[in-house]
């Protein structure tokens, strides 16, 4: 390090000119690096927040689909027989040859058998969600023994648009 007084001033040389510039970039450099990481995990708290509300809504359908079908079938034994019935889940009628939400599968409401089981499907509308909720059903009726048995399967999605990444399917299922 050199002084030297020129006209009472004192000036000071020093061979590390720009290391307060280094400093500066390596301090901002640290600190970009904290606030990615901090977004980064923000977002992956936000996406696994959203799957876990997705998740209920698949099943909240799912369980839907699994109550309209023990409801005909034990008020109206819609299940039971070959013969084409009608049935309503979500205020939609549903018959068959309707195309079941979210499929490109036809309802059969009344199928009747192990071979030929009851498949039917609805849209669940959550107010002001912009997303639609589904549920497909399938119904099976068949003989334990002596004892006519019926197998519930009601499969729910978070939503109706095959070509989702998120979508989430969750089941219920049931035999009585």
């Amino acid at each position: 390090m050199k002084l030297k007084i020129e006209n009472s001033k004192l000036k000071i040389f020093t061979k590390q000119k720009g290391m307060s510039l280094f400093i500066a970039v390596v301090i901002m450099s640290i600190l970009l690096f904290i606030s990615f990481v901090v977004i980064n995990i923000s977002a992956k708290s936000n996406i696994f927040a959203t799957s876990g509300r997705d998740s209920q809504y698949a099943f909240y359908a799912a369980d839907a689909g699994l109550e309209c079908a023990i409801y005909w079938d034990s008020k109206y034994n819609s299940f039971s027989t070959s013969t084409a019935s009608s049935i309503v889940c979500a205020n939609q009628s549903i018959s068959t040859n309707t195309v079941i939400a979210g499929t490109s599968t036809l309802a059969l409401v009344g199928g009747g058998g192990n071979t030929n089981p009851s498949v039917f499907g609805f849209v669940l509308n959550t107010g002001s969600n912009p997303v639609s909720h589904c549920a497909i059903v399938t119904v099976r009726k068949y003989y334990s023994g002596s004892n006519l048995m019926t197998y519930i399967k009601s499969r729910g999605y978070n939503t109706c648009d095959t070509n989702n990444p998120r979508r989430l399917e969750r089941g219920v299922e049931v035999t009585y």
